[in-house]
């Protein structure tokens, strides 16, 4: 892969990074939430708080599963990192 191909690779790789960043930031702020409507309806409506507790459940399992995601871009991320840096010095030789 050329200096550029791997430029273009490794900003693709970083920006799918910042999504699955985001979309993790999104499922706390919903869990919390849902931690919150949970707490508030126990006292009075129990039945409608083991909903809650059910979406919290599968929140948390997209959570696991955007969580594995993130972990193989980073290591996506520092394989093309590697490369550039590789290809960059590499280039590098050849001008002096």
């Amino acid at each position: 892969m050329g200096i550029a191909a791997s430029q273009a690779r490794l900003m693709m790789v970083s920006r799918y990074q910042s999504d699955l960043e985001f979309a993790m930031q999104m499922i706390s702020q919903k869990r919390t939430v849902l931690a919150y409507q949970a707490q508030s309806a126990a006292e009075n409506y129990p039945e409608l708080a083991a909903q809650y507790h059910t979406l919290d459940k599968k929140l948390e399992a997209e959570m696991k599963t955007l969580e594995t995601q993130h972990k193989m871009v980073s290591t996506e991320y520092d394989s093309v990192k590697k490369t550039l840096d590789d290809n960059v010095s590499r280039s590098m030789k050849y001008m002096t």
